[in-house]
C-alpha cells in the first residue's frame, strides 16, 4: 500500500507550502474580471485583496479536472494505491465528490470525510493526515481520527460587507442593503452542527461587538481547553479586529495556542474584504 495525502486550496496554504510538507495540492480556480487564476499557484492573497478593494468582479470554480486527471494518472504509473483526500465542506463545494469519482476511475482507493469547514480546519486536517501516513497508520484509522477532530471543532465568520454574501446566495440583496444601512454584522457559524453550511448564528450591531460576542461564545463551549485545542484567527486586511479577537480570547481562554493568518483567496471571494474568521480546532 502506497498512500498520498491530497488537499485543495481552501486550507490556508499554497502549492509551494504543501509540496514542502509532502502533500499534493489541487488549486481551485479564481476568476477576476474574467481572467482565470489558480489559487495558491499563480494567485496570491495580496493580489486578490488589491483587486477586490478596487471593486473587481470575482468568482470561484472547481480545480481543473484535467489537472486532477494528470495527478491521478501519475499515481497509477508510480504505484500509489490509496489517497487520503481533504477538501473544503461538501456544502460549500462539489470538489470532494468530483475528485473522488476521478480517483476511482483511475483505480485508486479514495479515503475521505466531510470536514464541514475549510481554512484553518482544513490545514490542520491535511497536516495531521500526512503525519499519520508517515507514522504508518492505515487510511481507515487516519480518517477515524480526523473525524473525531471534526466532531469537536467549530468556526465562526464575521463579515464587514454583506453584499458578497448576497451575491453568493447567502442573503437576499434587500437584506444585505438593509443590514448595511443598520450596520448589522451577522455572526456566521460553520461546523458539523450546520452540516458545513454557512448559518447565521446571531446578528449584532457593529463589527467590534460581533467579535466580542463570538469570542465569548467560543470560550463558553464546555469542551474547549488550552491543552487539547488551538484557535486560528484569520482576516482580510482587518488586522485591528483580528488583534482585538486575539486579545479577547487570550483573556477568556488563558494559555490556549492562537495562530494568525490571512483568509485564503478562494474563501475571501465569498466573504469580502475586512472579514474575520475564528476557528477552534480539537487536536488529536
Amino acid at each position: 500500500m502506497k498512500i498520498k495525502v491530497v488537499m485543495d486550496s481552501g486550507g490556508l496554504m499554497n502549492k509551494q507550502e504543501t509540496n514542502q510538507l509532502g502533500i499534493d495540492y489541487l488549486p481551485l480556480q479564481v476568476m477576476i474580471n474574467g481572467q482565470t487564476y489558480m489559487d495558491g499557484v499563480d494567485l496570491d492573497r495580496d493580489f486578490l485583496y488589491d483587486q477586490m478593494e478596487k471593486g473587481a468582479k470575482v468568482q470561484t470554480s472547481l480545480p481543473p479536472l484535467g489537472l486532477v486527471d494528470e495527478l491521478f494518472q501519475e499515481y497509477k504509473n508510480t504505484g500509489i494505491t490509496d489517497v487520503v483526500l481533504i477538501t473544503l465542506s461538501n456544502a460549500l463545494s462539489s470538489t470532494n465528490e468530483k475528485v473522488q469519482i476521478m480517483g476511482q476511475e483511475h483505480g485508486l482507493h479514495m479515503h475521505t470525510l466531510d470536514i464541514y469547514s475549510t481554512l484553518g480546519m482544513e490545514k490542520y486536517m491535511a497536516i495531521y493526515a500526512k503525519r499519520m501516513v508517515d507514522e504508518g497508520l492505515d487510511p481507515e484509522t487516519n480518517i477515524a481520527r480526523l473525524k473525531e477532530s471534526v466532531d469537536r471543532s467549530c468556526g465562526y465568520l464575521i463579515v464587514e460587507d454583506l453584499d458578497h454574501l448576497a451575491k453568493g446566495g447567502r442573503l437576499t440583496p434587500m437584506a444585505a442593503k438593509l443590514g448595511g444601512m443598520l450596520k448589522i454584522k451577522p455572526i456566521l457559524r460553520v461546523s458539523k452542527d450546520t452540516k458545513g453550511r454557512v448559518d447565521i448564528y446571531d446578528k449584532v450591531r457593529t463589527m467590534k461587538r460581533a467579535i466580542k460576542q463570538t469570542c465569548e461564545i467560543i470560550s463558553q463551549d464546555p469542551q474547549l481547553n488550552a491543552k487539547d485545542y488551538q484557535i486560528v484567527i484569520m482576516d482580510s486586511r482587518a488586522r485591528g479586529y483580528a488583534q482585538y479577537a486575539q486579545d479577547m480570547l487570550e483573556l477568556l481562554v488563558p494559555g490556549i495556542e492562537i495562530e494568525r493568518d490571512d483568509l485564503c483567496p478562494v474563501i475571501n471571494c465569498h466573504t469580502g474584504m475586512g472579514s474575520i474568521g475564528i476557528q477552534y480546532i480539537y487536536r488529536r
